[in-house]
């Protein structure tokens, strides 16, 4: 959890700072009132312990703009002597509690132990909404970016319009497989979801797993095969790396796409077939087109509401909201669901770029859980490619050039998103903009490669 201190008194806010940290909180301080609601807005601290005498402002004046946040933040008012009307007021306008100073360590003990048993409690509430509505939607693809938010919608149409064709295109990691697998679930057909991978067989092999084989149809056939195509019946024949099958399958696959009839290897006879077709490729396959890998005539048959899937450093908050899940997922697997992420791993796991996408996110969560054993997740259990990320210099890039003005802009924005969980209005407070302009900058978000 994460405590600010806003007094201009040294030994209290040291002594604080001491006990606060202690407590396992990060803590951030601040001198004055202005300056206290400046860090507030980018550290969203749970609790904030604000002087009653400050150098420019009463103290009080701070509880509605710290409580306002959005974030949940118990302020917690000290005043060099306790004055019965003045804690009234201050608490019926949003203070947690009024402390006297010099401070009871014993008696602030006491206090941040209901606070934290109530915030823990309302994370949890907010968690277990956020599950049930997960589940009631039965999508895996979990996150509340406007990206997600897209991909999450087309789910929804393509489960409800049971025979168009699925393309699901991202990069490898991206969750492609259990886009396809939520589909076919949401659609409600009784028939299975099978799956073939177009890259882990040769030509031959291929076309014997999709459409089977007659008795004696080669050497090897020594009784009759029915391929997916057949046992796919009333559901879902998946083709991952589609951009990997030969251009011969390719053509006769459009032939069953197209006519819904197939022959076994070595047959006479057509069988229909009524099983839906998906597919998923890391592949480009508008370039695979253009250099003759792939069938123009075949894309253009399955292209007719493609899924995109956002790579994850593209996701912004999702990142976190991600993490938790995987850490209560995985946890739950070994006992320990109480496990939590503090801000400094939060902030590591925000600024690597994650190429392995989102199955590099649930391996590098499952191994800071089998370290960690039964202690809280640190930066330490974190891979080292991880743990030594230094954030880049404002306006230069990672190889070393400088940036433009518009790339340094949305880098910081990524990152404010990311450490807000995707909280627009707290970005646009921190951003020094209106959420209406933070919204529209967001739709011109480049993507990123």
């Amino acid at each position: 959890m994460r405590a600010l201190v806003i007094d201009s008194a040294d030994l209290t806010r040291k002594r604080l700072c001491t006990f606060l940290r202690d407590r396992g909180y990060d803590v951030d301080i601040a001198d004055t009132g202005e300056e206290g609601v400046l860090r507030a807005q980018g550290f969203a601290p749970a609790v904030a312990f604000v002087a009653q005498q400050l150098p420019d402002i009463d103290g009080e004046q701070l509880i509605q703009p710290l409580t306002s946040l959005g974030v949940d933040t118990r302020v917690m008012v000290m005043a060099d002597a306790v004055e019965l009307d003045r804690a009234v007021h201050a608490m019926k306008h949003g203070a947690e509690y009024y402390f006297a100073k010099p401070l009871d360590f014993d008696h602030v003990a006491m206090i941040l132990d209901g606070v934290e048993s109530l915030q823990r409690s309302s994370r949890e509430d907010a968690h277990s909404r956020r599950m049930d509505r997960r589940k009631s939607s039965r999508t895996p693809t979990i996150g509340e970016s406007p990206q997600i938010v897209k991909v999450q919608r087309l789910v929804k149409l393509l489960a409800q319009n049971r025979t168009t064709p699925v393309l699901i295109m991202g990069e490898s990691g991206s969750g492609k497989e259990l886009v396809a697998r939520s589909i076919h679930e949401l659609s409600g057909i009784s028939g299975p979801l099978v799956e073939i991978n177009c890259a882990s067989l040769s030509e031959a092999l291929l076309e014997s797993e999709l459409f089977g084989h007659e008795k004696g149809a080669f050497t090897d056939a020594k009784v009759l095969k029915k391929g997916l195509f057949e046992i796919a019946a009333g559901g879902t024949i998946f083709f991952d790396e589609l951009g990997e099958m030969p251009l011969a399958i390719q053509a006769k696959l459009l032939k069953v796409l197209d006519t819904n009839l197939f022959r076994r290897v070595g047959g006479t006879i057509d069988i229909r077939s009524d099983a839906r077709f998906m597919a998923a490729t890391n592949r480009d396959l508008p370039q695979l087109v253009r250099e003759g890998k792939f069938r123009e005539d075949l894309y253009y048959r399955i292209n007719v509401l493609p899924i995109k899937l956002p790579s994850l450093r593209e996701r912004g908050g999702d990142i976190l909201l991600l993490a938790d899940y995987y850490v209560r997922l995985v946890g739950e697997s070994m006992g320990r669901s109480y496990m939590r992420l503090n801000s400094s791993v939060e902030e590591l796991l925000c600024a690597y770029r994650w190429p392995g996408n989102v199955r590099e996110l649930r391996n590098v969560i499952e191994r800071a859980l089998i370290l960690a054993g039964s202690g809280p997740i640190a930066p330490d259990h974190l891979p080292a490619d991880i743990r030594e990320l230094h954030p880049v210099e404002t306006g230069s890039a990672e190889n070393g050039k400088l940036l433009p003005l518009w790339q340094v802009e949305e880098e910081h924005i990524r990152r404010v998103l990311c450490s807000t969980n995707n909280n627009h209005s707290r970005t646009a407070s921190i951003l020094g903009m209106s959420r209406s302009t933070l919204l529209a900058r967001l739709k011109k978000l480049s993507p990123l490669s």
